[in-house]
């Protein structure tokens, strides 16, 4: 006779498909834009869709890794600091004059948000991976990251341009990106299958 999972095993296990499904539905996405302009990138506006798509991508992927890392800490044997479990939850707890308390939204910038949810997750699952932040994709990445803001949010139409050299930094951003969270989602499922 199987007896029925642990709840918090079962909530566990929704945190991670909800992670694998988000990926899912992101990669899609991009592989469609990909499949429908393969041949011809001197589109702006794919261009645009294309970066605006990778970056959603990003922030879904760090947003349902930081979810898991908290539920795993939450309900397992690692404890989290205060600023971990405010950095991972996103939120903080702000108590008014009067003394009535009110969650308010903890912001920290994308690529910070990114490198430390890396660096948390990994330690917190004990994985045999660690990112690497000092390669040039990195550093692409952080290009990258100025072409999405910049064409999300122009205050000129020239803004709106991505250059043949731009979607070049882009490519290369996001292929060091991918890499780097394919390793770290290999090393999460290799550590779950111990």
């Amino acid at each position: 006779m199987t007896e029925p999972l642990p709840s918090f095993v079962h909530n566990l296990g929704k945190t991670f498909d909800e992670m694998l499904e988000v990926s899912g539905v992101l990669r899609q996405d991009i592989e469609s834009l990909v499949a429908a302009y393969r041949h011809d990138w001197s589109s702006q506006p794919l261009r645009r869709m294309f970066v605006r798509a990778y970056w959603s991508m990003i922030e879904g992927e760090v947003f349902c890794t930081k979810q898991l890392a908290l539920r795993a800490c939450e309900l397992g044997d690692k404890s989290l600091s205060a600023e971990e479990h405010v950095f991972l939850s996103e939120s903080r707890i702000i108590v008014d004059e009067e003394g009535a308390a009110s969650l308010k939204h903890a912001h920290i910038d994308t690529l910070s948000n990114l490198k430390q949810t890396l660096k948390i997750a990994a330690s917190k699952f004990d994985l045999d991976w660690t990112p690497n932040f000092s390669t040039q994709g990195w550093e692409k990445l952080a290009l990258s990251l100025e072409l999405r803001h910049r064409i999300t949010h122009p205050k000129a139409a020239a803004e709106l341009v991505v250059s043949e050299s731009e979607l070049d930094i882009h490519k290369y951003a996001f292929a060091w990106f991918l890499e780097a969270f394919n390793e770290f989602q290999a090393s999460l499922l290799r550590k779950c299958d111990e």
